[in-house]
């Protein structure tokens, strides 16, 4: 499975022509259509699914069919993994028939048929109690003992046990569990201040039943198993030991790959999201977005170089506005939409020229753009002529050293002078030296190094004044 952080075709994950076309949205008011609402990211489907099924566990339902008014949460085929929405009551109001023969309750006394708990299960949750016994940080295990909650409300977990202040449900799963159990046991443990932790006897990484994606693509792409292994480990260590498996995103070749990855952990090495209902070992979440950064970063910094490489060739060459540059301008301005920058229509347009001139002589301590013999006559110019933009070239001075360098070049006091008469001003924020804001954001885009000082000229200040 690999992610790209630039265009990819995805195709949708919804089937084709569904009972319910589209959905009310409660958030917005809006109807949104059934491929719009699914989208084409399986990560995301099976996290609306929570959230839908969560939303009508707090009655609070997130989609309505717009027919008939009626909650609707999503539903997969077996074949394909394609989804669908569905009704939560059926009783005929509504022409859209979403629902099969048979109930969860039909469904499970097939499944069943009156089976008693599994030797498997009996034997898990044997596990997960001696395991949390070997922890002194525990309190001793519980085994199907009720969790009550407010009036009315309780679950029976198949095991719990206090870590720390920390109440903590565990829940072991060895067959299909209906989404809407996953959702409401998520809320009552929400509401009780508590954690619900799901545990696996085995995961298949090459395809999971829909029950195992509920929780995994839930729980920040963690999944924990217990076995004799785990108990063997929490023996040793003297700790809570489980099984973590995890995706771990790694870069490659232009793309992101997804591996799996295998480890047994502590309980103290776990990172607990009570309010989430998430309990992880490997932050899935925050490596993608360190990912995102780093890719925006470098994907920025490209430009900015690409940037400067164009400017230094057209303000050398003496503003030339031949073919050639107006081509790769227009690329330019392209790339620069794509990061939400407007560029002015063509090099130098709205007097950026004798700005970013300025800029780039200051960064590089050498003229560029102007026929001066000596770099101090530039700040001569923007001191003298063109004082709006004074401010930013006096922090792109600061930010590469240059003071030293026009200092060498005053020969005759005239800019020590000169600074001695603007800077009082500035410092009062004189009008006279306020700087021209049309483009802030480019020079703050072009010269990081100066972004968090650039919107900061000294604001009028009357007693300042006297």
């Amino acid at each position: 499975m690999s992610y790209s952080f630039g265009m990819i075709l995805r195709q949708s994950l919804a089937v084709e022509n569904p009972e319910i076309p589209e959905v009310l949205d409660m958030d917005s008011g809006e109807a949104i259509g059934y491929v719009e609402a699914i989208g084409d990211d399986y990560a995301k489907v099976i996290q609306l699914r929570m959230e839908l099924r969560a939303s009508i566990a707090r009655e609070q339902p997130k989609f309505l069919c717009p027919i008939c008014q009626v909650p609707v949460y999503l539903v997969s085929r077996k074949e394909g993994r394609r989804f669908f929405f569905r009704h939560l009551i059926e009783d005929g109001r509504c022409s859209a028939r979403t629902r099969g023969e048979l109930s969860e309750k039909e469904i499970d006394a097939r499944r069943y048929n009156g089976a008693k708990e599994s030797r498997d299960h009996l034997r898990m949750k044997e596990i997960v109690a001696e395991s949390i016994a070997c922890d002194p940080n525990f309190s001793l295990p519980k085994t199907e003992e009720t969790w009550k909650g407010s009036p009315g409300e309780w679950r029976r977990p198949d095991v719990q046990a206090k870590f720390g202040e920390l109440r903590i449900a565990f829940e072991i799963q060895l067959s299909t569990t209906y989404i809407r159990v996953i959702a409401e046991r998520r809320e009552f443990y929400v509401r009780e201040g508590g954690l619900l932790v799901w545990l696996f006897k085995r995961f298949d990484e090459s395809g999971n039943r829909l029950t195992q994606d509920d929780v995994f693509y839930n729980n920040n792409r963690n999944v924990f198993l217990a076995s004799e292994e785990t108990l063997a480990a929490s023996k040793l260590a003297g700790k809570l030991c489980l099984e973590c498996r995890w995706t771990e995103p790694v870069p490659e070749g232009g793309s992101v790959v997804l591996h799996w990855r295998r480890k047994i952990v502590s309980i103290d090495e776990l990172t607990v999201d009570a309010e989430r209902q998430r309990i992880y070992f490997y932050d899935f979440d925050g490596a993608v977005a360190r990912l995102f950064a780093d890719s925006k970063a470098a994907r920025e910094e490209t430009l900015r170089r690409r940037f400067e490489a164009f400017w230094l060739d057209w303000a050398e060459r003496g503003r030339n506005n031949g073919r050639d540059d107006l081509v790769r301008w227009n690329g330019l301005r392209k790339a620069f939409d794509e990061v939400g920058l407007k560029l002015v229509v063509y090099p130098g347009a709205e007097g950026s020229d004798t700005l970013l001139n300025a800029l780039y002589s200051a960064k590089h301590g050498r003229i560029i753009g102007w026929k001066y013999k000596k770099f101090i006559e530039v700040a001569h110019r923007i001191a003298g002529g063109h004082k709006p933009y004074l401010w930013a070239f006096r922090l792109v001075l600061a930010a590469y050293g240059r003071r030293g360098l026009i200092l060498s070049e005053d020969q005759s006091g005239l800019w020590r002078k000169k600074v001695d008469r603007y800077k009082p001003l500035m410092d009062k924020g004189s009008s006279e030296y306020q700087p021209d804001r049309r483009f802030d954001g480019l020079v703050a885009f072009l010269f990081p190094e100066i972004a968090d000082r650039l919107g900061k000229y000294p604001a009028p200040n009357p007693e300042r004044a006297k």
